[in-house]
């Protein structure tokens, strides 16, 4: 382990449970996302949709392991990572106009 440890539990990483700030940043990651996806994608150019999208990503991924005791720091890496790229990659799929992806 890296990183200096808590003396009354020997971790590195967070692991209380913080339901408010939990629920909090999902819903408020949650309204980004929707705001982006459905309004702010048609006025503004893609360099500044696509990080708003990841931004929101990052923020569920992090709300929900909040929610969560005893998380690893390989869950605070991947899960907000994840998360950032797949709601890039589902709004430009899930809005793709006339291209290959739509049914």
């Amino acid at each position: 382990m890296t990183g200096i440890a808590r003396p009354e539990t020997g971790r590195t990483y967070a692991a209380q449970v913080d339901t408010v700030a939990g629920v909090g940043l999902i819903a408020g990651s949650w309204g980004l996302f929707a705001a982006t996806a459905l309004w702010i994608r048609l006025h503004a150019p893609s360099w500044v949709v696509d990080p708003l999208l990841a931004l929101a990503g990052v923020g569920v991924g992090v709300g929900g392991l909040l929610l969560l005791s005893d998380v690893s720091v390989a869950s605070w890496i991947v899960a907000p990572l994840f998360l950032a790229v797949a709601s890039v990659v589902h709004v430009r799929a899930l809005f793709a106009g006339s291209g290959p992806l739509r049914t």
